[in-house]
Parts: C-alpha cells; sequence; structure tokens
C-alpha cells in the first residue's frame, strides 16, 4: 500500500524511472513494484543471491531463481521487463545497473555493513526525485539495519527519512520532500488507503528532519468489536447523529 502510494504521488507530479529492490526472495513485492510501472518506458530491476548461499552473512533470507521467474512470469502484466542481477548487490555499479531508477527498495543483507552498503549504492542510482525504501527498518531483531540508517543519514545529509510504517523507511532527498509530504500529510489522501481509526500519524524529528509515522496504539484492539465500531463511524458520518442519541441515553 505504501508503494502504490508513492507511486500515485510520483505519477501525479510527472515523475518516470525505473524501480530497483534487492532481496527479492520468491517476488511477492516485486510483482507489486513491477506493476507500477509503465511497460514502455520503465523496467524493473532485482538483485539476489538466490541459490548462492554462501554470501548470505546475515542470513535474512533465502530465495531460489526458478521460483522467482515463475512468479514473476504468471503474475506480472505483458511487456513489463525484469532485469535480474544473481549476485552479492556489493558487486553491482552503476554503470550496469543504470541510475534512473524512481524507486528502490532496500531487503537484503540485514548487518550494518551490508544494509549500510545498499543504501549507499541506492543514493548513486536514484533519481534526485526518487524514493529509498528499507525494509525493517527499525526492528530488534535486525539492529545492524538501524545502525545502517543512522550512519547513511548523517554521512549524506542530502537524504532525510520521510516516513515510518508497515516496517519501511522511506528515505528522500531534502529538497524533494515537501512534494510528497504533501500527499502524505492529506487526510483525503490517507483516507483513500485505509489509515482512517483506527490509524494515527503524527509528525516526529528524526536526524533533524521532520518524520511522518503511521501506526495503531498499543493501547488500540484493531479487532475489538468497540474498534470496529468506531472505524465504520468514521467512514459513515451520516452514523453521527445516532451516535449522539447513544451517548445522550447513555448519561441517562
Amino acid at each position: 500500500m505504501l508503494f502504490a502510494w508513492i507511486d500515485e504521488i510520483q505519477k501525479s507530479h510527472g515523475i518516470e524511472g525505473d524501480i530497483f529492490e534487492i532481496g527479492v526472495h520468491h517476488g511477492k513485492s516485486a510483482v507489486l513494484l513491477g506493476s507500477l510501472l509503465d511497460p514502455g518506458r520503465e523496467e524493473l530491476a532485482v538483485c539476489d543471491l538466490f541459490e548462492d548461499q554462501g554470501q548470505n552473512v546475515s542470513g535474512s533470507g533465502f530465495g531460489q531463481r526458478h521460483l522467482f521467474e515463475r512468479n514473476m512470469a504468471s503474475c506480472l502484466p505483458g511487456g513489463i521487463k525484469v532485469r535480474i542481477f544473481s549476485r552479492s548487490s556489493s558487486k553491482l555499479t552503476p554503470e550496469e545497473t543504470g541510475t534512473n531508477y524512481r524507486l528502490f527498495h532496500v531487503d537484503g543483507g540485514h548487518t550494518p555493513e551490508e544494509a549500510l552498503g545498499d543504501l549507499r549504492f541506492a543514493a548513486r542510482v536514484t533519481i534526485a526525485e526518487g524514493v529509498i525504501a528499507v525494509d525493517d527498518p527499525l526492528t530488534p531483531v535486525w539492529p545492524g539495519v538501524a545502525e545502517a540508517i543512522f550512519r547513511f543519514l548523517s554521512e549524506d545529509r542530502r537524504f532525510c527519512a520521510l516516513v515510518a510504517a508497515f516496517n519501511k523507511l522511506l528515505l528522500v532527498q531534502r529538497d524533494s520532500a515537501q512534494l510528497y509530504a504533501q500527499a502524505l500529510d492529506s487526510e483525503e489522501s490517507q483516507a483513500t488507503y485505509g489509515l482512517g481509526y483506527p490509524w494515527h500519524s503524527k509528525v516526529t524529528p528524526f536526524m533533524e528532519h521532520p518524520m511522518r509515522v503511521f501506526f495503531v496504539p498499543t493501547s488500540v484492539r484493531p479487532h475489538s468489536i468497540r474498534t470496529k465500531l468506531i472505524r465504520s463511524y468514521h467512514r459513515h458520518r451520516w452514523l453521527a447523529p445516532l451516535a449522539s442519541l447513544a451517548r445522550n441515553l447513555g448519561r441517562r
């Protein structure tokens, strides 16, 4: 959903470019990313160790290339071009991958060195208005990714954190942040993507820049009857008179 939202914002501003993903496993997110492309002008590039697990230092995933290719062939719309780099992402070069990526998903090795290397590479090949999405950014299971993010944002001051949500962190160049922030802060746009109650949002400083956070408070039980009723109320404002009546009856 977050990728689709960013894609919509980019297209509304005429931002074109390819998409890259490091760490594809069997292609679940790659299928989505590929479906966002314009087949006539854009392509998907991916990098994964696949069966070469001897280089999988962090043990963060195990994919099989034949399953990935089968899933991409059966699920992607026709005409989508997919370039596959079956190797360690540390061996990628801008000369072979190109430098025209509007969205770059980093979901490869999870040690500090692996993740930092991927972030540095993404910064080299992503266009000025592009977005770098990082998987497992602030989870205690993979602290190396968080370390890599802090180190990257400290050394490359062009970039800032834009959004933290759904186990992803989105990074953009500071000059492009407002372009995305305007849409992400829109209540109408949030509602379109189902981010009404019980979802909450806030803007908080992170590495000296305002970052948006979408979350469900720990005090809220997402699947309770109370939560479902409140969410229905927020979606259907015509229920307001009934809700007011119920409150008045409750007071009596």
